[in-house]
């Protein structure tokens, strides 16, 4: 029995907290087993207990947190040390032959194991790695920024840090753009370079350069903008800082200005428009390098004078193309449509002679009907003959006509769409004035070169009656005379190829000068100068003597000598048919003769 129990003769936990009521005063308090068993030896009557039932047994009190932490305050306990069981022990086994001791596990092992092998998750042996730099990234490159606040600019790099980012600059006086770290993802590498040979970065412009001063103690988003109720005054700007920027822009600007206008290439800004793709953009961008790399005097634009330049050089490379479709109409109109007409009488002879050998029928001896047949036949044969003269001589005229625009459409369309993305793009063309253009990106306001490309166009057009030749002209007063006939027949209509050409080329004329006023001031400008360049190897054309041919002329061997030397042989005119056998008919003119005697063929 515990000295609890035999102090009072009932049974105390010494480890709990009892909670009685004393009847006396009717409160109920917490008290310990010591104090109990003093209350009990001290008191000549028992305490009331609320529950009556259990009168023997002191009612335990709830934990309450106050209590309880104070109750085990003063208990302290230990953790015991945790030994490391071994993972097998050693057991002895009888029999001679199994080995007499055996390794039994301590651990019991699972009942259970997976059906199927699980992957174990690979141990990452990766570490973090200074960031390669890209082939096309050398200290002097011009880099286009894709993001950020100067996203557009043209900036140069200088070096490659240890953090992987690079280090560019506008440089600042240029374009605004100062000493920056940008993540080689985020910029294009452009195939203009500047060179920096001799220069070299401090060492102090690293990562740490650019670490922003750390802060201590908790800020408010309101103290961070604002400070006294009145906005914050902005912190100067560092002078170490602008004096190495300095620094880094005197360096690099002694290298812009040893090229033209390499300065305004820095200061243009970049951007794409809609449907535009930076992978599709290296012709302009090779255009443009070109235009800085060509040694234009300071006095002249250029890059207007690049437009012209690479205009003059298209047309002089396609200018043979033109010449050998040139030599071939030249041998048409000078060799085989002369032959053409000389032989005409002679194949009339010889129709009009196998006509008389055949013999006609009785319903083809009308007078209409003889004409019509010997004209069909006649057409047929000079066709024959043309065709013949064409292969012999290599001038066909369909090849001849279409070679020359044919080779200079591509390069007319692919010359403008480069002129005209490169006028919407924010490139160095912003910058540029050149005669009535205020800039090459904006149209003309005077109207002045869209003008003098209508007349050029216009100009073009007359030139083929400025220049024409004997036989052209021949040709033409020929048709007008068809024509004259032709109405005169009472046909109220008679349709005019040439002027309908010429006419639709004078709309094409005015309808250019509309679309040159509102177009970009580079696109005018190659089109222009692509007119005259036309206008000139067009007059070259006109003027240079053709070329002689390699072959000679085979004419029809005429039948007889007499038909040498007919020059026209129009139908006969037949006077009255006399029939020759009952089915064969052959024409027959009658002529005077002595009486009683008749002749026919």
């Amino acid at each position: 029995m515990s000295p609890s129990e035999s102090a009072c003769g009932v049974y105390v936990d010494p480890t709990v907290v009892y909670k009685i009521t004393l009847a006396e005063t009717e409160v109920t308090t917490a008290i310990t087993p010591s104090d109990i068993i003093g209350l009990f030896k001290n008191s000549t009557t028992w305490p009331e207990v609320r529950n009556s039932s259990q009168a023997s047994v002191a009612s335990p009190a709830p934990r309450s947190p106050l209590v309880a932490v104070s109750g085990r305050a003063s208990k302290k306990s230990e953790k015991p040390a945790v030994t490391e069981s071994p993972a097998t022990i050693e057991k002895s086994v009888g029999g001679d032959k199994n080995g007499g001791k055996r390794l039994i596990p301590t651990s019991k092992a699972s009942r259970f194991y997976p059906a199927e092998d699980v992957r174990q998750p690979k141990k990452s042996r990766k570490s973090p790695k200074p960031a390669s730099l890209r082939s096309s990234i050398t200290p002097g490159t011009v880099l286009i920024l894709l993001a950020g606040r100067f996203r557009g600019k043209r900036v140069v790099f200088l070096k490659q840090l240890e953090s992987g980012l690079l280090l560019v600059t506008g440089p600042f006086k240029v374009n605004g753009v100062p000493l920056r770290r940008v993540n080689q993802a985020y910029v294009i590498a452009t195939t203009t370079k500047i060179d920096l040979e001799g220069f070299k970065v401090d060492d102090k412009i690293n990562d740490a350069y650019f670490a922003k001063a750390a802060t201590k103690g908790p800020r408010s988003a309101e103290a961070e903008f604002f400070e006294g109720g009145k906005p914050k005054a902005k912190e100067a700007f560092p002078e170490s800082k602008s004096a190495d920027q300095k620094e880094v822009d005197k360096a690099i600007l002694s290298s812009v200005k040893k090229t033209e206008n390499l300065a305004k290439y820095l200061k243009a800004s970049w951007g794409l428009s809609k449907g535009q793709f930076p992978h599709q953009l290296s012709l302009c961008d090779g255009f443009l390098d070109l235009a800085t790399a060509l040694p234009f005097p300071p006095s002249v634009p250029a890059y207007s004078g690049t437009i012209i330049l690479v205009t003059v050089v298209s047309r002089l490379a396609l200018f043979p193309i033109a010449l050998w479709g040139r030599n071939r109409v030249r041998r048409l109109e000078n060799i085989v449509l002369p032959e053409v007409e000389r032989l005409k009488p002679i194949i009339s002879k010889q129709i009009l002679d196998d006509m008389k050998r055949q013999g006609m029928r009785k319903e083809d001896l009308i007078p209409a009907k003889l004409q019509q047949l010997h004209l069909s036949r006649m057409i047929a044969k000079v066709k024959a003959e043309q065709k013949r003269l064409i292969a012999e001589h290599k001038c066909s005229p369909g090849i001849s006509m279409v070679a020359s625009p044919a080779s200079q459409l591509p390069v007319f369309v692919v010359m403008s769409m480069m002129f005209s993305r490169l006028a919407q793009d924010p490139t160095p063309f912003d910058s540029e004035a050149f005669l009535t253009l205020t800039t090459l990106n904006h149209p003309d306001p005077t109207w002045a070169i869209p003008i003098v490309l209508g007349f050029v166009t216009m100009a073009n057009v007359e030139s083929n009656n400025w220049l024409m030749s004997a036989v052209q002209r021949d040709r033409l007063r020929k048709a007008e005379e068809k024509r004259a006939q032709l109405m005169a027949a009472g046909k109220s209509f008679v349709l005019q190829p040439h002027k309908i050409i010429k006419t639709s080329l004078y709309g094409l004329s005015v309808g250019r000068i509309v679309l040159a006023g509102l177009s970009p001031g580079s696109v005018v400008l190659y089109w222009t100068t692509s007119a005259i360049c036309g206008l000139i190897q067009t007059w070259i054309l006109d003027y240079t003597p053709p070329q002689k041919s390699s072959g000679q002329i085979a004419a029809i061997p005429p039948q007889s000598v007499a038909a040498q030397s007919v020059q026209a042989a129009p139908p006969p005119a037949i006077e009255k048919p006399v029939p020759a056998s009952p089915k064969l008919l052959v024409p027959t003119v009658i002529k005077k003769a002595p009486k009683n005697k008749r002749h026919s063929w």
